[in-house]
């Protein structure tokens, strides 16, 4: 389980990396001007997406919002990021468990003919209560930590799709990955998925396929759509009980994302 982490906080690395070379290698190529700005219309200033994730024991609720400090969110700039989530669990045999997380971060945003992004950091505070309580458990209470994120995927108009995305928190030392490479078709992007995720208690994988295609609310401000589907695969508890399990077991996932700009 310790290498599972370990290799959890790699990859988070590898994407907090590979967004910086990205803006690093933009500015390099501008020779120092920086990306100058140009008449844009129906501008967004932040962005909003929410879901759900179910697999076999637990469930799990999130919403985030993204807004840019300069009131557009297609330039480079700062912004601050809100996220928060509930999942609730089965513990084994008989019981139940539920969680509450929730981060405020600032981050920057930046864009590239080939890729876009951004990198954060701020406070995390998670709270996971039992029912019954189990005091051999490491992830139970409350507990604040220091997060970081990054983000980083190729633009809409690229015929080849890749993401990659990563968080890792001290609070349970918490880390969520996740990698996507897929085909983009006027923008309906499908594809493969792969992720890895966990905390002191917890390690799992996942490997699966999703699918991204937008709905029209109103001219030039869609609803994006993501459904993804595979099965996860977890590792053994490194804790004293196995009672517990705060991102559910072994089996098939599903996920649903809504995500809209404004």
């Amino acid at each position: 389980m310790v290498i599972a982490r370990k290799i959890g906080a790699w990859i988070a690395t590898a994407c907090l990396l590979t967004a910086g070379l990205a803006m690093s290698g933009q500015a390099m190529a501008d020779g120092g001007r920086g990306t100058k700005a140009q008449p844009a219309q129906d501008t967004q200033m932040g962005v909003w997406f929410s879901g759900v994730d179910a697999v076999k024991d637990a469930t799990y609720w999130f919403d985030g919002v993204i807004v840019a400090f300069n009131r557009d969110i297609s330039k480079d700039g700062w912004a601050l990021r809100a996220y928060g989530s509930r999942v609730d669990f089965d513990q084994d045999p008989t019981g139940d468990g539920r969680g509450w997380q929730g981060d405020l971060m600032l981050g920057y945003l930046f864009h590239r003919n080939a890729f876009s992004g951004g990198i954060y950091l701020g406070a995390d505070y998670q709270n996971y209560k039992l029912s019954p309580d189990d005091p051999t458990t490491s992830v139970r209470g409350a507990e604040w930590g220091l997060k970081v994120a990054a983000d980083v995927a190729t633009s809409d108009d690229r015929p080849l799709y890749f993401s990659l995305a990563g968080s890792y928190s001290t609070a349970f030392d918490s880390y969520w990955t996740r990698a996507r490479l897929g085909h983009n078709l006027n923008r309906v992007v499908y594809g493969i998925e792969g992720q890895a995720f966990g905390n002191e208690d917890f390690n799992a994988q996942r490997l699966g396929g999703f699918l991204t295609f937008q709905v029209p609310l109103r001219p030039n401000l869609p609803l994006e759509v993501t459904l993804a589907a595979g099965h996860q695969f977890v590792n053994e508890s490194s804790s004293s009980s196995d009672s517990t399990s705060t991102g559910g077991s072994a089996g098939t996932y599903g996920t649903i994302v809504f995500s809209t700009t404004f």
